[in-house]
């Protein structure tokens, strides 16, 4: 499940991140795109044309109303979560961005894990990062404005889709979905803000379903309004399902994700045993050179038969 939208270099990103992904597992049955171009572009045309057959695009709902970033990306994500929960049967979702890249198999160790304790619905940087002297505080930057949905009644000077005062209360729709979510979260344990950084995360296939069916997944045009990251929505719909996040981001594990740039030099995360890592917009390595680096890895390799 992959986002893409904003400007024309993120189809360039997606090509090369889908490349990665398809060179170190060759069995993903599906990639969602979610399109946030609103026709600007043709974003099917940039996926590899072997892989075609198997990519699904679909448009953002938000179209275009909203912040694309924040609450907008969120929308996106839970539309293609539905999609993938009613159409497919996978064993687990991998939700990746266009600076994200895969630098070595990760499904065999995805997989096990979540078989091995089938409480856990979400992985990846969760509570902990790859450089345990960043680890995340315990109270995180959108706490607050979870605090605040979780009211029965307050009222926002402004939101994400107007600049005009909102009163929050059950009696309109969308406040009581998004409460509901909140609150339901909560009950089953998850801390205000806490989520798996949305630069690469899994979710279970049993979540997926249990999101789905609890009605967590239909109604992602509530989120719009909010001040609400993606990767924190999918952590409220997943913990509403009765599933709980859990780190997967040490070495030798799939996930060096963290928020901002690289958990560490290219050469490094390769020698320390990452699957997945982001961001390759990092300050202190050039994008292109870092692509380049892990694209001359790939060319310089076989092609891999995956970890499934």
């Amino acid at each position: 499940l992959i986002p893409v939208g904003g400007q024309p270099a993120e189809l360039d990103r997606l090509a090369d991140t889908l490349d990665s992904l398809f060179h170190y597992e060759p069995a993903v049955s599906r990639v969602v795109l979610v399109d946030d171009f609103r026709g600007r572009f043709d974003v099917s045309a940039h996926v590899p044309p072997g892989l075609r057959d198997r990519t699904v695009v679909l448009a953002n709902p938000r179209d275009g109303r909203g912040n694309g970033w924040g609450p907008g990306l969120a929308v996106g994500m839970l539309h293609g979560l539905g999609w993938i929960a009613a159409n497919t049967d996978d064993g687990f979702v991998l939700k990746i961005d266009t600076d994200t890249l895969v630098i070595g198999p990760f499904a065999r160790a995805v997989a096990e894990r979540f078989a091995a304790d089938p409480a856990i619905g979400l992985l990846g940087t969760y509570s902990r990062t790859p450089n345990r002297s960043l680890d995340k505080p315990e109270d995180l930057a959108s706490a607050p404005a979870f605090r605040k949905l979780a009211k029965w009644a307050t009222v926002w000077r402004r939101t994400s889709g107007s600049q005009w005062p909102h009163l929050q209360c059950p009696l309109f729709r969308r406040d009581r979905v998004v409460r509901r979510a909140i609150r339901a979260a909560a009950d089953n344990g998850l801390p205000p803000g806490r989520h798996c950084q949305g630069g690469g995360y899994a979710v279970s296939r049993s979540a997926l379903a249990a999101a789905a069916v609890g009605g967590w997944l239909c109604h992602p045009l509530a989120w719009l309004w909010t001040p609400c990251p993606e990767d924190g929505v999918v952590a409220v719909c997943v913990a509403a399902a009765g599933y709980r996040g859990a780190d997967f981001n040490a070495d030798g594990e799939p996930f060096g994700v963290q928020h901002v740039g690289l958990p560490d030099t290219p050469e490094r995360l390769v020698a320390r045993g990452f699957g997945i890592v982001h961001s390759v917009r990092d300050p202190n390595w050039p994008e292109a050179a870092t692509r380049e680096f892990f694209r001359h890895r790939r060319r310089a390799a076989a092609p891999t038969q995956g970890s499934t």
